[in-house]
């Protein structure tokens, strides 16, 4: 009965590390894409972002990009009779 118990724990154990892994490689990722999105800010933003933390322009970025994106929907909808260019193609429901 030992032998039966032993080879489940191993594959739980295997299964729990390549999950905390996954999470920890995502992590970093999303750290490391973040961090490439504040210096592209910063370059673009010039002068105006030397005295902006990064929480803050990335804060910028993320707002600016939800208007634009909320402004292409909006303006999709207008064109194409009430749905988004991804409704039309349906890529989307």
């Amino acid at each position: 009965m030992e032998s039966e118990i032993v080879p489940s724990l191993h594959s739980d154990f295997q299964d729990n590390t390549q999950g905390t892994y996954d999470q920890i490689n995502q992590l970093f990722n999303e750290q490391d894409h973040q961090e490439k999105t504040i210096l592209e800010a910063r370059e673009i933003l010039g002068d105006s972002a030397k005295e902006l933390t990064d929480e803050q322009v990335y804060d910028l970025v993320n707002e600016m990009q939800y208007l634009v994106d909320s402004w292409l929907e909006e303006f999709e909808r207008e064109t194409f009779d009430g749905k988004s260019l991804k409704e039309l193609l349906n890529l989307e429901p």
